[in-house]
């Protein structure tokens, strides 16, 4: 098994507004929409960028399971990995690692038992061709859930009374739902006193294309609830009042999340083309409030119906979600949610879709201190070179397509002293294989309940890949001295079952750690100033690289430059005068040889690294 362990610096001890970052949200240099795709059923050590206000931290990054079927949601991942009480840690993930039909496919597991990780799993844990598991377990006993899809019939659980070892335990959650609809996509989670409560969330929808509605609605969200964990269901198909016909046509497919805390339970919904919403309940499941986080314009919107939303006669692009979200639960029973900011338009009446556009920048949040339809803008892929150009599209190229804006694919986390976790999947402008940009996994975190964010951090790089995808990220709800975070990884941008339809190819399942205490041994690099911003380009490089260095205010100082390789060894080293706000520098790389290195820039008040690839 594959292990590398890796110093990386994030998260202040002090935090700034996003607002106040060097960087602002740009359009993509392609602003086009496209037809929305359909729902497809041993250690190294090295040193990582110094961001202003950051702070040493480490990083393990371990490599659990393969898979060659690379969708892991069409929209919100589930919640994937567990961590549980005692410090061991359950993941679960869509494997096959064979070819289309994928007839193998199904719920791939690993654990770790406070020591390692297993084996790579060769199988899944169901009987029958499942997808789709959603991973659910308590702090107070020592048991866990995989529920999944079949595609027909009621949803498979799988539970066992001991984590991590033993048989599992194979039913099918009943249902009344016709044999000409199907159960699919579910979300679960324990609560109830003392961790005795089951609560699942699927999607039903029809079989086939154009086949028979549910309830009035084409796709419907429907609960289910096991007072005694899934040996009997005394709530089941139950359509949440506020998602039922009178309000929707349809609900988004795959785009919901769950959390629950004892005896208060909530969901969100994120719908594209309705509201954003979220549901709670403080009685575990018995009634329900809702609250509207973003209010779409049009009401029970139909396909083909058309984007006309002020009757001018003009099909409008509306500002909305893009499918992809994530909530929690904080200590308190606030409710956090984040989503991928979307624009979208339907100017077609008659094809039957939508469109929308894939170049679509932000990621929205929101909580419950906010109150209704009240969303902030909090993240967003950056313009890492500080061109003032977002170039995540190049010339000729494509983006590599997940349904989803260009920063998307939240999840979040919470630790004890209530600081809430952020990471996202952001398009990385510098990191290309010259047909399409990378994504990379960015993280965040709140000490102040939401009201302000520290800036993003990119916590991708490592020695064995330098460019490579990471996508569909699931954190664990708990926090401890760890962010504990399972995401999918391959060097091809983009998926081979929808969107690109690039070649199927193995994909690696990760296990990353991120430690969240503050580290002694760099005592004063949190003393750095945001005065210096400092980027990089192009980003991998082959000869020649630019850096670029900002000062927020007119500056006439002489600053140092030095190269340094993995091993922590000085390359290059000189001095710089600089005498304004900005300076470019252009360094010959050439006779270097191919790896990781890292750029210090230091003025006697501030010191700065930044990663690069030398190619």
């Amino acid at each position: 098994m594959k292990k590398t362990l890796l110093t990386l610096l994030a998260f202040s001890s002090s935090f700034a507004l996003i607002s106040q970052s060097s960087n602002q949200m740009l359009k993509a240099n392609y602003d086009k929409a496209i037809p929305a795709p359909q729902k497809a059923d041993g250690s190294e050590m090295i040193a990582g960028p110094v961001a202003p206000g950051s702070v040493l931290r480490i990083m393990s990054e371990t490599k659990i399971g393969e898979t060659v079927y690379d969708l892991q949601t069409n929209g919100t991942s589930q919640q994937r990995i567990f961590n549980h009480a005692d410090g061991t840690i359950s993941a679960t993930w869509t494997m096959d690692n064979g070819s289309s039909p994928y007839t193998s496919r199904g719920a791939g597991y690993n654990y770790y038992n406070g020591t390692s990780w297993g084996s790579f799993p060769t199988s899944k844990i169901e009987s029958t061709r499942n997808g789709w598991p959603a991973l659910a377990s308590g702090m107070v006993n020592n048991n866990e859930f995989v529920i999944s899809h079949s595609g027909s019939g009621g949803l498979t659980l799988n539970s066992r009374s001991t984590k991590g070892t033993g048989v599992w335990k194979e039913t099918i959650i009943p249902t009344n739902v016709p044999s000409t609809n199907s159960v699919l996509w579910p979300r679960a989670v324990v609560g109830g006193s003392k961790d005795s409560t089951l609560h699942v969330i699927a999607a039903v929808r029809a079989n086939t294309t154009g086949g028979p509605e549910y309830k009035g609605l084409v796709t419907a969200l429907v609960y289910y609830r096991s007072k005694d964990l899934g040996v009997s269901w005394d709530i089941k198909d139950s359509i949440i009042p506020g998602l039922d016909s009178s309000f929707f046509t349809y609900v988004s497919a795959d785009s919901y999340s769950m959390d629950a805390r004892g005896n208060t339970v909530a969901f969100s919904v994120y719908n594209s083309w309705g509201d954003v919403l979220v549901f709670k309940s403080t009685n575990n499941g018995d009634t329900w409030t809702k609250t509207i986080v973003n209010d779409f314009p049009i009401n029970k919107y139909k396909i083909d119906d058309g984007s006309d939303i002020d009757g001018d006669g003009v099909f409008d692009t509306i500002s909305s979600c893009d499918g992809s979200g994530s909530m929690l639960l904080d200590n308190t029973n606030k409710v956090h949610v984040f989503f991928g900011r979307m624009r979208v338009l339907d100017s077609d009446t008659t094809d039957g879709n939508t469109s929308y556009f894939p170049g679509t920048n932000g990621l929205m949040y929101w909580n419950e201190s906010f109150g209704a339809d009240s969303t902030q803008l909090i993240a967003f892929s950056q313009d890492l070179d500080a061109s003032g150009t977002l170039d995540v599209f190049p010339t000729g190229g494509s983006f590599p397509i997940y349904g989803t804006g260009i920063s998307s694919m939240p999840t979040c986390g919470v630790d004890a002293n209530n600081t809430v976790y952020l990471a996202y999947s952001a398009l990385a402008e510098s990191h290309t294989d010259g047909v399409q940009c990378y994504r990379h996994i960015y993280i965040m975190n709140s000490t102040d309940g939401g009201t302000t964010w520290s800036n993003p951090e990119d916590y991708t790089p490592d020695f064995d890949f330098a460019t490579y995808e990471a996508v569909y990220a699931s954190m664990a709800k708990r926090v401890d001295t760890s962010l504990h975070i399972l995401y999918q990884r391959d060097f091809n941008p983009g998926q081979s079952i929808s969107g690109d339809l690039d070649p199927a190819a193995i994909n690696e399942m990760i296990y990353l750690g991120v430690d969240t205490a503050l580290d002694e041994i760099i005592a004063g690099i949190n003393e750095i100033k945001n005065n210096l911003v400092v980027n990089l380009f192009p980003n991998p490089a082959t000869d020649n690289l630019n850096v670029k260095i900002n000062t927020l205010t007119a500056v006439n100082e002489t600053i140092n430059i030095s190269l340094v390789d993995a091993l922590g060894r000085n390359v290059i080293s000189f001095n710089e005068k600089l005498n304004g706000t900005n300076a470019t520098l252009k360094m010959d790389i050439s006779s270097l040889k191919n790896g990781i290195y890292f750029v210090r820039i230091a003025n006697g008040k501030s010191i700065i690294s930044k990663t690069f690839v030398k190619r």
